[in-house]
């Protein structure tokens, strides 16, 4: 829970890049090509000033999904006081920006919800000029197809989404999601509180596509779920700490949430299953009626620092798109295969779209699935 490059000229780049400040790498920006000739225009006598930032900021994200230093770093080079709230699931999130009036400027969209938040008049365009950190991202992040050219939005974190199990306490080899439907392993088993990442693992088991709109499928799909939901201690809406306390000993999780907790309880291992799992990306966007759009942009480009980036992911173990950032990134994060999967692994992935109506399919079967547990 993704070609061509960016279209900048070779000196609006380094221009902008240097009116921002920080320890940006650049490291697609193209090199100058030459002086211009005599029939070029003159410059301008003064480059064009960024534009000064609103004096606040109100960001809307996951706990724990942001590296200790990233606010107070924006804080002090910015002057801007930043109000940084959490919400605990995505659809919380969604149900807070549709009022329309959230008060939010930025908030983490997965990324294949883009082009339906952009359709429901949710999001605003970039100001790209504001965020010359766009250099940084890795090529097959610099134009999503979710997202053209990443107009309204810039990736953010990308993961898989397996399980993870207490080995100490489950002694066995687990491959496969059908452990999750082990009756040995009764009410010390956890499954995503969301929606389409749980009906996707029934579907996976039943062979079907994670995107399918036939009702045949989904009430399949539904009828698994409502077989394993006695065998659940809960739908969790934190797999970590699940997890890290031994409140259960296997649980569906995003494999990032899972190796947070393998540093601390060495014997929880995360497996993304032999019938394949989930990739997804989350995505930062700005809010249609964001109070504050220029602090918004200037903070998407503070995030997409290499070196911010780089810290991001060294505290919360997400893989970033920003191809800058993995100078500064932790070693043994990048040669983790929980975090950075081989492409063999990749290619049994699959990846959650944007379904429009029919995914009030999947909503609906959920609420009657969450209701008789």
């Amino acid at each position: 829970g993704r070609m061509a490059a960016l279209a900048a000229g070779g000196a609006v780049v380094p221009l902008l890049a240097a009116c921002s400040g920080g320890a940006t790498a650049s490291p697609t920006a193209a090199p100058a090509t030459g002086t211009p000739g005599p029939e070029s225009p003159s410059p301008s006598v003064e480059p064009t000033p960024v534009p000064t930032p609103e004096a606040e900021l109100y960001v809307y994200n996951y706990a724990d999904y942001i590296g200790e230093e990233t606010i107070p770093l924006f804080e002090e080079k910015y002057g801007v006081k930043v109000t940084y709230d959490f919400f605990d699931t995505y659809e919380t999130m969604t149900a807070k920006i549709s009022t329309g009036n959230s008060g939010y400027d930025v908030t983490f969209a997965t990324g294949v919800d883009v082009p339906g938040f952009l359709a429901r008049g949710l999001v605003q365009p970039l100001d790209h000029s504001l965020i010359p950190n766009l250099v940084n991202l890795g090529a097959e992040w610099q134009d999503p197809a979710y997202d053209p050219g990443n107009a309204h939005s810039v990736p953010y974190m990308w993961w898989t989404t397996g399980f993870g199990y207490d080995t100490e306490r489950i002694a066995e080899d687990l491959t496969s999601w059908a452990a999750l439907w082990d009756e040995r392993w009764k009410g010390k088993m956890a499954m995503l509180d969301d929606y389409r990442e749980t009906f996707a693992v029934a579907l996976i088991r039943l062979g079907y596509s994670v995107n399918t709109t036939s009702d045949a499928e989904l009430d399949e799909a539904l009828a698994l779920l409502e077989q394993q939901r006695p065998l659940l201690r809960k739908y969790t809406a934190d797999d970590i700490s699940d997890l890290a306390s031994g409140n259960v000993w296997l649980s569906h999780a995003w494999g990032a949430d899972v190796s947070q907790v393998s540093t601390e309880l060495e014997t929880v291992k995360y497996v993304i299953p032999a019938e394949g799992g989930i990739r997804g990306s989350d995505a930062m966007v700005i809010l249609a009626n964001a109070p504050h759009p220029v602090a918004a942009n200037l903070f998407i480009n503070h995030m997409l620092d290499a070196e911010v980036s780089a810290a991001n992911t060294n505290y919360i173990y997400y893989m970033g798109p920003n191809e800058a950032a993995k100078a500064y990134i932790d070693p043994a994060i990048l040669e983790d295969p929980t975090l950075n999967p081989d492409r063999a692994a990749i290619d049994k992935l699959q990846e959650l779209l944007d379904l429009g109506p029919d995914l009030q399919k999947y909503q609906e079967r959920w609420t009657k699935l969450r209701a008789g547990a």
